[in-house]
């Protein structure tokens, strides 16, 4: 007997997410040429703009908390995986607190060497966390490893085709990959509503997104036309 994977994964109480085996394929034939020097000039425009955006907004964290909370179903099932906000990075401690009072477990990871993918380790408020690279901050080596059924994605800008732009480590465009090949996950983008743009230069590598939480709203993905 041969098992089957399901084709939509139901983690969102308003979206149907593909599941990993059917999720199309990026056309980056579409903006290879060129890329990543695209994303190196609109990186730098965008994080000017997220510093005014974080200056402008200060009730977004408690905001993104009520989105977070309303867009995830059987929260107390959950293996969520947050982050350490870095800079003007929209701040999820907030939320995780939240969705940990609400049951779910909540793990952050760990950024290796440079080519590394991410590890994840458990994590409850009040634990200690220890510096890693890139001025990360990420629980002890002692902390259970736990793989994530939900990964809350730091970014810099994004687009409605699930596309996002990071610091260009490509952390995530590797751990996202791996995932999936290994268990149904999904990986929301967390973001302030301003860091939209019409469309992300794309590379073979990157990896998609299944939507977009921010202050206001979730974002699903559209399909790339």
């Amino acid at each position: 007997h041969v098992s089957r994977r399901p084709r939509w994964l139901h983690l969102a109480r308003f979206v149907l997410v593909p599941d990993p085996m059917t999720r199309p394929a990026s056309d980056s034939s579409l903006d290879a040429e060129g890329a990543p020097e695209a994303k190196t000039a609109l990186r730098s425009q965008m994080l000017a703009a997220r510093k005014a955006m974080r200056a402008a907004e200060p009730d977004a964290p408690s905001n993104l908390t009520a989105q977070i909370v309303r867009t995830l179903d059987t929260i107390e099932t959950l293996v969520i995986a947050g982050y350490v906000a870095i800079g003007d990075e929209l701040d999820p401690s907030l939320a995780l607190e939240a969705l940990q009072n609400a049951g779910a477990s909540i793990v952050l990871p760990v950024a290796g060497k440079s080519g590394d993918v991410l590890a994840f380790r458990a994590w409850q408020t009040g634990d200690a966390m220890e510096k890693g690279r890139l001025s990360t901050y990420h629980p002890a080596a002692k902390s259970e490893a736990i793989d994530p059924d939900v990964i809350l994605v730091p970014l810099v800008a994004f687009d409605t085709f699930g596309y996002r732009l990071g610091f260009g480590g490509g952390y995530y465009d590797r751990t996202l990959p791996k995932l999936r090949a290994q268990k149904n996950i999904v990986a929301y983008g967390i973001g302030y509503d301003d860091q939209e743009v019409s469309r992300i230069p794309r590379e073979s590598f990157d990896a998609q997104l299944d939507g977009v939480i921010t202050p206001s709203r979730f974002i699903p993905v559209q399909t790339d036309g």
